[in-house]
């Protein structure tokens, strides 16, 4: 199969040749850097990188907002504001800033000031969310990616930053739970700017036919939701639902959302806004992608596969496998990979086993 019908197949839970090829969501940077000792050609040394050397699908983004933005343009520059010994402050390209503990990467950085504390900052920043800014794609990497796409056949997509997403860089987490219930205004306010930003550059990027669209939400912990079902339906339904349905007549059929944590409570809600497909679904937050399916069968399934396993036993991983993948790719609609970023614990050739047992002859036939 080609790569963007083989991508269809799984969406549309069809027969395929074989597994998507998307092991693990991505790799921490002591990783890879780890890595580089045991073998890795040295020019691996990002998320991007990694995916083309171990030989992923690829299914091919232009980025408008993600985990690190909410879709400005232009961005805030990232740049060191004060150093004060094993950390420093730092402000991020959402105009806030954070403090960065400097012997320690890959934790998530602490948020001392965030760009929004009212409605009057929104203001200010809305031109930076204006989808019709004239040199949003201008950049080479975003014209190299569309022509990519294209002359490879391969399914071409966007990338945006989700509702709670941007809300939460706008306004930091605590700020955004206090504005439920002290600024509803505020939030109904960042709810319609996002909805005209991701309309906006869909409709923007629509000749060049993308057939996907990713948001980065995060909005879930080990113990849950960060808000309530209640709040969720109030200031994120109405706008993601116009939202879906949009891209849905621009022909952008498949929508996936990435979240962390315990999500058995935003399941439901995404599949009321039309999201057809999750992942990582992390099993140290309880979550068990066999018991997902038996609940919700038409949700596409990214991921669940336990990342500390691999690190501990290859025996323990392969019981995974055999507990976890032969069924799940029965029932079509899965993607094998682990249940977020692989750690610094896991071995290069242990990762390299991972691959040749999940890109087997023996895992391919339960695609059929």
């Amino acid at each position: 199969m080609k790569t963007k019908e083989r991508f269809k197949a799984i969406f549309n839970f069809q027969e395929t040749d074989r597994p998507w090829r998307f092991e693990a969501l991505g790799f921490w940077i002591e990783t890879l850097t780890k890595w580089r000792r045991q073998g890795l050609p040295f020019w691996v040394n990002s998320d991007p990188r990694a995916f083309a050397y171990f030989k992923y699908d690829r299914w091919i983004p232009v980025v408008v907002g993600d985990h690190i933005q909410p879709g400005f343009w232009p961005k805030f520059p990232r740049k060191m504001i004060s150093s004060h010994g094993n950390y420093e402050i730092w402000q991020n390209e959402s105009g806030g800033q954070e403090k960065i503990f400097i012997d320690s990467h890959s934790t998530i950085p602490l948020t001392i000031k965030s760009p929004v504390e009212n409605m009057d900052d929104l203001q200010h920043l809305l031109p930076r969310l204006d989808p019709d800014i004239p040199d949003r794609f201008s950049t080479l990497f975003d014209k190299a990616s569309i022509y990519y796409a294209k002359l490879c056949d391969y399914p071409f997509g966007i990338v945006f930053c989700g509702l709670f997403g941007a809300a939460r860089h706008l306004l930091g987490l605590e700020r955004f739970m206090m504005a439920i219930h002290d600024d509803p205004e505020l939030l109904h306010a960042i709810g319609k700017a996002w909805e005209k930003l991701v309309v906006g550059n869909a409709k923007r990027l629509v000749k060049h036919k993308p057939i996907w669209a990713s948001f980065w939400e995060d909005m879930c912990y080990k113990n849950g939701m960060f808000i309530s079902p209640k709040s969720y339906r109030e200031f994120i339904t109405p706008y993601f639902k116009k939202v879906l349905e949009e891209l849905c007549d621009l022909g952008i059929e498949f929508t996936l959302v990435d979240s962390d944590g315990e999500v058995s409570k935003l399941i439901p809600l995404l599949e009321e806004v039309g999201v057809r497909s999750l992942m990582p679904f992390e099993v140290q937050a309880g979550m068990d992608i066999c018991e997902v399916r038996k609940k919700h069968p038409k949700l596409v399934i990214f991921g669940g596969l336990d990342k500390r396993l691999l690190g501990k036993s290859r025996d323990l991983m392969e019981q995974e496998i055999q507990t976890k993948v032969a069924p799940m790719l029965k029932l079509r609609g899965y993607v094998p990979s682990l249940d977020h970023g692989v750690p610094p614990d896991v071995s290069l050739e242990d990762f390299q086993w991972l691959l040749k047992r999940l890109r087997s002859r023996e895992i391919a036939e339960y695609c059929r």
